[in-house]
């Protein structure tokens, strides 16, 4: 909660099956302010390519100019990445 509400960066890591991603998932859903935050959740495959990743990103935020994206006016966003150690 103190790391989002800062705009700090954060790397979670732990065994499998510990709920790392529940815990940060409910956060997200729940835990913060809607008017403030706006989130974005990813799960990686083995079949996710960098465009992708990009195409949703760029999907889900607002086009400032021509390649500037940004949540919209008033809010910041979080992006939650699940299974970063995918290949």
């Amino acid at each position: 909660k103190t790391l989002v509400s800062t705009q700090k960066h954060m790397l979670l890591v732990g065994p499998t099956g510990t709920g790392k991603s529940l815990y940060m998932k409910d956060y997200l859903m729940r835990g913060m302010d809607k008017e403030v935050w706006q989130y974005m959740n990813f799960t990686f495959s083995a079949q996710t390519s960098a465009n992708m990743t990009q195409d949703i990103v760029d999907g889900k935020l607002d086009k400032r100019k021509k390649g500037v994206y940004g949540p919209r006016p008033g809010k910041r966003c979080v992006i939650f990445v699940d299974e970063l150690n995918m290949p």
